[in-house]
């Protein structure tokens, strides 16, 4: 597959791809020269997993789980390949559905031990960048061949009539009755469910969604969008910096930058707090992704998953998880909060 001149092929966390120690830039050329940090530890024992499948800090598993706020973890993922990369998390109704950078989608029902594969009729060797369900509804936002549609929880596939085309996709978000997908040339917007799409802001490329009190704000490779009542009104909150993702904690936006590393604001970016306390190792790699169950906040690590009580002032790393590869997935499900990895 070839490759773009500018932003090159990287799933949500492409700015990780950096020189250790230096920082993302807009006004940098898209198309330097890059190095992929790769931290060694000595191995350590094995995890024995509850479903018989074990990790390792060399061979670590595709997929973790946590159903103690993170306390203890298990690897999760028997039925996956082992040199899968997990690229999104969701869940609907009973479901868990999992998206791979190159290996397919995934579903696990509550109470099975075991990962299915939804047989795809796409393109061999599809890239899988993002994925969005709703009951029996999923789409999947792939690097160069657009969106593909569902409407049977993954029995078939199809192309929307009017889809998003020659332009990576990386995140999708539900607002209300409106799907939006955030790509390389901006946002677009659909209005029926996935079948057709179209542009409504931007040519820059739009890493992350979340949503908050009715308020949905997007992470962009210049800074954090804000969208209120009408779909194509969006604005910025924050300028300067690149954002690779954004998330929340139910009183907070989370601003997961480069140059100032994790902000957070609580008006709307008024005023923004510095939220990187305890997140101290190693200095040149930050956070991936957010969530939270309640007060209790978590960040996807390049190693490790953190935990915070106090919206983000503090933070101390979870045991249990291997230091060799980057999180870059986490969703909390019913079945669990799970942690995906992305580099091998």
């Amino acid at each position: 597959m070839s490759k773009p001149n500018t932003l090159q092929k990287l799933p949500h966390w492409f700015f990780l791809l950096i020189l250790p120690m230096m920082c993302f830039r807009c006004s940098q050329n898209a198309s330097s020269q890059v190095t992929i940090a790769s931290p060694k530890t000595d191995p350590t024992e094995m995890i024995q997993a509850e479903d018989g499948i074990k990790g390792s800090e060399e061979d670590p598993a595709v997929l973790y789980k946590s159903s103690d706020l993170g306390t203890n973890w298990t690897p999760f993922a028997k039925g996956i390949p082992k040199e899968a990369t997990v690229s999104g998390i969701k869940q609907a109704g009973e479901k868990v559905y999992i998206s791979t950078d190159y290996h397919g989608v995934f579903v696990i029902s509550d109470g099975q031990d075991a990962w299915t594969s939804l047989q795809i009729d796409v393109p061999m060797g599809l890239d899988i960048n993002c994925i969005e369900v709703e009951k029996d509804r999923i789409l999947i936002g792939t690097f160069g061949h657009g969106v593909f549609l569902s409407t049977d929880g993954g029995s078939t596939w199809k192309r929307p009539a009017q889809n998003i085309v020659d332009v990576p996709i990386r995140a999708f978000a539900k607002s209300g009755a409106r799907l939006y997908a955030g790509t390389d040339a901006g946002i677009y917007e659909s209005v029926d469910l996935g079948n057709t799409w179209s542009p409504v802001f931007g040519k820059l490329q739009i890493l992350g969604f979340t949503s908050l009190n009715g308020k949905l704000y997007a992470a962009a490779q210049n800074g954090a969008l804000l969208c209120e009542g009408e779909p194509s009104n969006w604005k910025y909150i924050y300028e300067g910096d690149a954002l690779h993702d954004i998330g929340n904690d139910g009183e907070y936006i989370y601003a997961m930058t480069i140059g100032q590393r994790l902000l957070k604001t609580k008006n709307d970016g008024v005023s923004w707090e510095a939220a990187q306390n305890g997140i101290a190792w190693p200095t040149n790699y930050y956070t991936n992704e957010l969530q939270h169950i309640g007060t209790d906040v978590f960040s996807a690590q390049w190693i490790g998953v953190y935990h915070s009580s106090d919206h983000g002032n503090n933070w101390r790393i979870l045991n249990g998880l291997p230091d060799s590869t980057a999180f870059s997935t986490l969703e909390v499900t019913d079945m669990g909060m799970m942690a995906g990895i992305s580099i091998r």
